[in-house]
């Protein structure tokens, strides 16, 4: 096994299918894992729309992953056969913020997919810190929302929200929507809303949350979740957060942004930025409301795309009309290529 087949971003707008070289030997404290499925995240798209300013070309892309462990780490903490989600984000443990337990925020922080190789490949090596053990009979495809409902875990440990607390979502993309489900599960009252119509009807599923245009929106929210991470919802958050209440912004936008700072001040409101997680716990965290509330995830991943497909795969990602995006990798069979 000297190469495997990988999805790599050479440019802007350009990727094809492509061998790349896989290393004879697993590094220590690193395990060797076959990827099975793997999702289609907005940071993907950015870097293929070029507009991540800090990724790298060309790399292999892909970074909300799962699959199977082929070949056991050093010290046997991972065995073979274990299934596994992977942690793409690999901090320096240096830095001042690493060393202030803040390692979501690393100064030198690298992402797989981004910075560094990812995992829309046959195999990835990834190091065993990095890697979370998810039982043998968790269906893959809702593994793979670990990574991303991990991050509206940690956006809303920031929060306490309790039975009956009013929510308002801003923006339905996956993020949004997985925030809805996870407010609605804590007991919430949520409304949910986005200018996408294709958005909103993945959102129809779920009879407890209201979801439509902006304009159903009412006057005054306990906590406002910014999920879109353009300035007009930004901006919009600070119309509806009640006083005292809460904003949780967790869209990214490069665009200038202009906040109502006298409603901040004046009214008590608390602005909580986030960004990705702590790990394990708010993997740990995701993956038990996972399996406990199968049902009501299960609906955020809209499509499955074979890997020969990825074309069409992130042509339906960047059409703004599907929910979750997934690749699946075993359909390829042994993706690894011998002399």
């Amino acid at each position: 096994m000297t190469a495997s087949q990988s999805l790599v971003i050479t440019g802007p707008y350009t990727f094809n299918r492509e061998s790349v070289a896989i290393k004879p030997k697993v590094a220590k404290g690193h395990a060797r894992v076959i990827t099975e499925y793997g999702g289609i995240c907005g940071s993907d798209l950015s870097v293929y729309k070029g507009k991540l300013a800090h990724a790298n070309y060309p790399i292999v892309m892909g970074h909300e992953l799962y699959g199977t462990v082929v070949e056991a780490d050093d010290k046997g903490v991972f065995t073979q056969g274990q299934k596994v989600v992977v942690q793409p984000n690999l901090s320096c443990g240096e830095c001042d913020l690493c060393k202030k337990g803040k390692r979501n925020i690393c100064r030198n922080k690298q992402t797989l997919g981004v910075t560094k190789n990812g995992g829309f490949t046959g195999f990835i090596d990834v190091p065993v810190t990095n890697l979370l053990p998810i039982p043998q009979e968790m269906d893959g495809k809702l593994a793979v929302l670990i990574e991303p409902l991990a991050v509206i875990v940690h956006a809303f440990r920031n929060v306490t929200i309790e039975e009956g607390d009013t929510v308002a979502v801003l923006g339905c993309g996956t993020e949004g929507m997985l925030s809805a489900i996870l407010a609605n599960l804590l007991g919430a009252d949520v409304i949910a809303i986005d200018i996408n119509q294709e958005k909103l009807k993945l959102m129809d599923v779920h009879e407890d949350i209201e979801a439509g245009l902006p304009g159903i929106l009412g006057e005054e929210y306990d906590h406002v979740v910014e999920a879109a991470g353009v300035p007009q919802t930004i901006a919009q958050s600070f119309d509806v957060v009640k006083p005292g209440g809460n904003i949780l912004a967790i869209g990214i936008t490069g665009e200038p942004v202009s906040i109502d700072a006298n409603k901040m001040v004046r009214s008590d409101v608390s602005v909580f930025g986030s960004i990705i997680y702590d790990f394990p716990k708010d993997f740990e965290r995701a993956l038990e409301f996972l399996k406990n509330y199968p049902k009501q995830f299960s609906h955020v991943v809209s499509k499955v795309y074979p890997f020969a497909d990825y074309e069409k795969a992130f042509e339906t990602a960047l059409s703004g009309k599907a929910g979750k995006v997934l690749i699946d990798f075993k359909t390829c069979g042994d993706m690894s290529i011998k002399d």
